[in-house]
């Protein structure tokens, strides 16, 4: 919405620009951008707030199952709020570009894999499913790394959330060879940037085949900030709910 009072100014600066000649339309015209840009912003923080509560009831709506798999399979319950934010805004419908879909964004086949292991039959269609489904998976990333500290195990587990679990086994292998823990997310984070078919150099000094085991890598960024931005929403929540 602070696009929207970037528009407005423009308008009208286009339209005081256009009229500069006329001291007499000047001044009516200063006065309507200070009173549009007024507005716009009122506009904002009417829409900003009408969200937040949007969010908030949603929260409040599925804060039971929420907790309930956060409790069975270790988890803040906060965390996961956190993380259902990132995904989809808690929007039950929504879906990706790439065909994730639902509160907690599964894909597919990751989709197909939980319902054959917990029995669920409509993880991409009902949202309790899709919030149960995502925290089971979540906790499927967790078992991935044993030998870490709690709070770099939960960083590692988003990340391999987010783009799969052989990336960050590639992201370590890499760690590994420069003589860095593998088991914290901040000596982990930059060999991520690091799996791409122009890094070969690389990838001839740590693999035998000289490919990351499981594939080139470019999703990066996304990675890093999607983990960036639940664990900040995760401390602010640890605070407030």
């Amino acid at each position: 919405m602070l696009r929207l009072v970037h528009i407005v100014y423009f308008l009208l600066l286009i339209s005081f620009i256009s009229c500069k000649k006329d001291m007499n339309k000047t001044t009516n015209l200063m006065s309507n951008i200070k009173t549009g840009i007024t507005d716009s912003i009122q506009i904002a923080s009417s829409y900003n707030v009408s969200k937040q509560r949007i969010m908030a009831k949603r929260i409040i709506k599925y804060k039971p199952i929420i907790k309930k798999y956060a409790k069975r399979y270790g988890f803040d319950w906060r965390l996961i709020v956190a993380q259902i934010i990132q995904e989809s805004g808690f929007k039950e419908k929504a879906r990706s570009r790439v065909g994730a879909s639902g509160l907690m964004q599964i894909m597919p086949g990751t989709a197909k894999e939980i319902s054959r292991e917990l029995e669920f039959e409509y993880i991409m269609k009902r949202p309790r499913e899709n919030i149960t489904a995502g925290i089971y998976h979540l906790y499927k990333q967790y078992r991935f790394y044993p030998e870490a500290k709690r709070e770099e195990r939960l960083k590692l587990s988003l990340a391999s959330y987010n783009c799969g679990a052989g990336h960050i086994f590639d992201a370590q292998k890499i760690a590994t060879y420069y003589e860095l823990s593998n088991n914290y997310w901040n000596d982990v984070r930059p060999y991520l940037t690091m799996l791409k078919r122009t890094d070969w150099q690389l990838h001839l000094q740590v693999w035998p085949t000289g490919k990351p085991r499981y594939g080139y890598f470019y999703g990066y960024n996304e990675t890093i900030q999607y983990v960036d931005n639940i664990w900040k929403m995760y401390l602010s929540y640890q605070k407030v709910l």
